[in-house]
């Protein structure tokens, strides 16, 4: 197995594993991917052939974005709060339901 090192972070940028290697280590280096966000680089006599990296690292331009146009809701918590702070909830619903009948 070969290591890359990043010389500005001390990281491993890369690995690369033989394809025999890759078979019979396969849920490690998925975890490696998934866990270390490291990107694996798979040959076959001295050839690169794949490259094993998480699916959501770098969005694939032709498929739609999975998360494209959505909002977390966890972001949100707290926002609207200066706005109901001066408000009788309870007589903004009376008013809400007079309207209703």
């Amino acid at each position: 197995m070969i290591i890359l090192i990043d010389m500005f972070s001390g990281r491993c940028a890369m690995k690369t594993v033989s394809a025999v290697e890759a078979r019979k280590g396969l849920g490690h280096l998925l975890n490696l991917v998934a866990l270390k966000r490291e990107t694996i680089v798979i040959e076959r006599s001295g050839k690169k052939m794949a490259v094993l990296k998480a699916y959501d690292d770098e969005p694939n331009k032709k498929e739609p974005a999975l998360h494209e146009g959505r909002l977390n809701l966890l972001d949100l918590t707290g926002l609207g709060g200066e706005i109901w702070a001066d408000v009788d909830v309870d007589d903004y619903l009376r008013q809400e339901r007079a309207q209703w009948t």
